[in-house]
């Protein structure tokens, strides 16, 4: 804090501390309300502004002054800001178009952590807790069926793996057809795939994203117990940071899409892919999420290390709008979590629309956007696994 920011009050939330050189830079630029700058590629930049509510206090720069304002030891309406700051899927686009470099998205997940040790998660999110402590997972599906996508598969003992494969609840439940796919594509890279069954759990990232953090941190405890082995592989790029945060450097951890990269690189894979296919590219939003949550999406490498120029532009991929399924935003909000998705997808009626599949690498925005392209009647929507099974030759290489 500079000298010439004022004191912490007491009653004012201690955390919030740690922001104040963001609330005293902010240029009130608005780039983080409602950017459009059509040679960077940015049309637009919160989906919860462009799909829930068209106010700047439900934006970054929302967020950022209303924790100034308590901050500075300003009383608000506590409840009246869990509505908005809820309503955020965490995206992080905020911060990357900053042009100073602050951390609104930041601030927003700091304001919900404290909200819920207050009491005033909304409804939905404390329903959305409910059904991680009682099913173990955030839809609230029995737990005894969190083992039904691997029926028709084969795993190899622990002993024996080269590595451990951790679906994550969007795989395990909505998107059951990528995580098989998923394994079979690693088993015929050679990998000789573990998991853990019955004994399989939830990283926490539906807690964290929601605010429990401790909650979260106690989940991704668990995940640590008996690992037997030195590389992870998730299918959810939000399982990610809680594996990373679990086996504290003990363990190699990596998303499904970082490990298909590598493979392809090394040539540990052979992919023939036809070139004819009209592939749609989803860019997602986690290599922009907020602190440690940003994970690397190697979508349009793999595509291309796999000869493939997706009929989307590029250019726009580095500040790509949220699919919606994100955050606590499907939770509080899903009429707006379904426009957030049906925005995103290849409609009849758009000039790209001449596209055989659109393909994303993360588990659950292909959950959440193969709900809404059915739907719509969008080109349809595959995981990287999927589309490899369906539309190539997959095997070692000759």
């Amino acid at each position: 804090m500079s000298e010439s920011s004022p004191p912490l009050r007491d009653d004012a939330p201690a955390r919030l501390g740690e922001f104040a050189r963001d609330y005293y830079h902010c240029a009130d630029c608005s780039y983080c309300v409602d950017a459009t700058w059509a040679e960077r590629g940015i049309d637009h930049v919160c989906p919860t502004i462009t799909h829930h509510r068209p106010v700047a206090s439900w934006s970054g720069r929302g967020y950022l002054l209303a924790a100034r304002a308590w901050f500075e030891g300003a009383t608000l309406d506590e409840q009246a800001l869990a509505e908005r700051v809820f309503a955020c899927t965490g995206c992080g686009n905020c911060e990357s178009v900053c042009p100073i470099g602050l951390r609104p998205a930041q601030i927003g997940a700091t304001l919900r952590e404290v909200l819920v040790e207050r009491g005033h998660a909304p409804p939905a999110v404390a329903a959305l807790r409910t059904a991680m402590r009682t099913h173990g997972n955030p839809y609230a599906r029995p737990a005894a069926s969190r083992a039904d996508w691997a029926r028709e598969l084969r795993f190899s003992a622990d002993h024996e793996a080269t590595l451990l494969y951790a679906p994550g609840c969007a795989a395990a439940w909505p998107a059951q057809g990528e995580a098989a796919a998923q394994v079979r594509v690693m088993q015929a890279a050679g990998e000789r795939v573990a998991w853990r069954g019955a004994a399989d759990r939830c990283c926490g990232a539906p807690l964290r994203e929601a605010g429990f953090a401790e909650e979260a941190r106690q989940a991704e405890a668990r995940l640590a117990s008996d690992l037997a082995q030195t590389r992870v592989v998730t299918a959810g790029h939000e399982c990610v940071p809680g594996w990373r945060h679990a086996t504290a450097a003990r363990a190699a951890v990596m998303s499904f899409g970082a490990w298909l990269h590598e493979a392809l690189q090394t040539g540990r894979l052979s992919v023939v892919v036809d070139p004819a296919l009209r592939v749609h590219a989803f860019d997602g939003c986690a290599a922009r999420r907020p602190g440690d949550a940003r994970v690397a999406d190697p979508l349009r490498e793999i595509l291309e290390l796999l000869g493939i120029t997706p009929v989307n532009d590029a250019r726009g991929s580095e500040y790509a709008v949220c699919c919606g399924a994100a955050g606590s935003m499907p939770a509080v909000a899903a009429a707006s979590a379904r426009r957030m998705a049906t925005a995103r997808l290849v409609a009849p009626e758009r000039a790209d629309a001449q596209t055989d599949v659109l393909v994303a690498a993360d588990a659950r925005c292909r959950a959440h956007l193969g709900d809404a392209a059915q739907a719509a009647g969008s080109a349809p929507v595959l995981g990287l696994a999927e589309f490899l099974l369906a539309h190539a030759r997959v095997g070692t290489p000759t």
